[in-house]
């Protein structure tokens, strides 16, 4: 039996505007990836950098979907997933956070406000399911 090959338009709001993703991952390999996924869904990449980016200099905008992977939150950052939670929530935004079972408790405490998504150990299939 042969698989359909199914195309993804892009994913745009009311006025057809693209809707826009912020990447947020410590790793290269894994920025590429997700970035790969984002724009595969449709979507396109507002913006793509590390944790410590994130921190350092003034806020930026973010995009309609915000995506963090973080697999072993330390203090630094769980203080930028809560400001981050804080911005999307306030914003209207989406957040999706992938960690690991053992970040699980503490990224579930960083996400308070804005009903975010987590995924555990996520595979590929898993988080383009949740775009």
């Amino acid at each position: 039996m042969e698989q359909a090959d199914f195309a993804y338009d892009i994913v745009a709001d009311a006025a057809g505007l693209p809707l826009a993703v912020s990447i947020i991952a410590d790793g290269d390999s894994v920025r590429e990836l997700l970035r790969d996924d984002v724009e595969a869904a449709g979507f396109t990449v507002r913006e793509s950098g590390t944790m410590d980016e994130l921190l350092a200099g003034d806020a930026r905008a973010l995009g309609d979907l915000v995506l963090v992977d973080c697999p072993r939150p330390d203090v630094a950052s769980m203080a930028a997933l809560a400001r981050l939670d804080s911005r999307v929530a306030h914003s209207g935004g989406r957040l999706i956070a992938s960690t690991t079972v053992d970040g699980l408790e503490d990224v579930f405490a960083a996400c308070a406000e804005s009903s975010a998504q987590i995924l555990v150990d996520p595979s590929r299939a898993e988080r383009v399911i949740a775009l």
